[in-house]
């Protein structure tokens, strides 16, 4: 169920985009209030850097297999 009427369905979003969308929408809902009241400690912001850069390595990863797959369906035999 779609609630907002702006919204446009992206069927060709890629996983970098996915991914960026989800970790900024965690930082504005989560991560900066929390920062804001002091609830984390320099420990815990070192930790969320690190579980950043890592799912953004993820991603990079999932758009590099989805680029390679996009490739494999217009005839390209470079795997062969």
């Amino acid at each position: 169920m779609n609630i907002n009427p702006d919204f446009e369905s992206n069927s060709q979003l890629d996983a970098e985009t996915a991914m960026q969308a989800c970790m900024d929408g965690i930082a504005v809902t989560l991560l900066e209030p929390a920062m804001k009241k002091g609830e984390l400690s320099e420990d815990d912001q070192t930790l969320l850097g690190v579980i950043g850069m890592t799912m953004k390595t993820i991603a990079e990863k999932a758009r590099a297999f989805e680029a390679l797959q996009d490739g494999s369906d217009h005839g390209n035999h470079f795997r062969n």
